[in-house]
């Protein structure tokens, strides 16, 4: 079989799919469409065609997924990541503050914990989750992409973390329900624990933020990624708790997407 059968059934996840199983770029593909696909690796195209025209995502159907340069596995265990949360980590690493140590609440399959950890070979990381599933995916992808410098723990948040930190990231569940309800149908087979909250999707934020200031060391950062319409509220919770130096940043589309604070 040759490239172009399968550009003629879906274009555009032919060529994802055939970039990530082989590593070649997509460009490739577009200039030699005559090329002879293994038989192999042409039924994991069609097999992974055939899930997405059922509305699996293509995130899942292929594996694993790009987040800030890193492949990382991803599946159904946890949130798959998206380009808005590279902001995250572009936001800490050029941040003027200490970054030797950091926690991620609801790290999921590790992206955020894992890209940092990448670019901060000399700071301690420590990743948690509630879902064991969700640790279990994100050790996995410390082993993939040897992020020496990560431990990933089971927590409900703070529950079993005992340390101080510079930084506190989380990108936490905040979609409200009736938001929730109007979601595309393909979010529906992601964990709904990693996007639905309580209190009109706040209630995550209000848990880290009323507790996170006996976690963060003196001039300690808080940095989260928010929902689209919850920068105001966000900002009124960090006031109340005497955070200071509070700023916000846009994402691709303009929308308020990044909060920080300073202790």
């Amino acid at each position: 079989m040759k490239v172009k059968d399968l550009l003629d059934i879906d274009r555009e996840t032919a060529l994802i799919s055939l970039s990530y199983l082989t590593d070649k770029n997509r460009n490739f593909y577009i200039l030699n469409p005559n090329l002879e696909l293994d038989y192999s690796l042409y039924k994991k195209i069609i097999s992974i065609m055939d899930k997405v025209k059922d509305g699996y995502p293509l995130q899942y159907a292929i594996g694993k997924w790009n987040f800030f340069g890193f492949d990382f596995k991803v599946d159904k265990r946890a949130l798959i990541p998206r380009p808005e949360t590279e902001i995250l980590v572009e936001t800490i690493l050029s941040i003027d503050s200490n970054k030797k140590t950091i926690l991620d609440i609801g790290t999921g399959t590790g992206a955020i914990a894992i890209s940092l950890s990448k670019f901060l070979k000399d700071s301690e990381i420590i990743g948690v989750d509630i879902s064991k599933d969700a640790i279990d995916l994100s050790n996995e992808n410390k082993k993939l992409l040897e992020a020496y410098n990560v431990e990933f723990i089971q927590s409900d948040l703070f529950q079993n973390v005992h340390d101080t930190f510079d930084i506190i990231v989380s990108n936490p569940p905040y979609i409200n329900k009736n938001d929730y309800e109007k979601l595309d149908p393909k979010l529906y087979y992601e964990p709904q624990n990693a996007l639905l909250a309580e209190d009109n999707g706040l209630f995550f934020y209000k848990e880290i933020i009323s507790k996170a200031m006996s976690y963060l060391n003196e001039s300690g950062i808080i940095i989260f990624e928010i929902g689209y319409n919850q920068k105001q509220a966000i900002i009124n919770l960090l006031k109340e708790y005497k955070y200071k130096d509070i700023h916000s940043i846009k994402d691709y589309n303009g929308f308020d997407r990044i909060i920080y604070a300073r202790k």
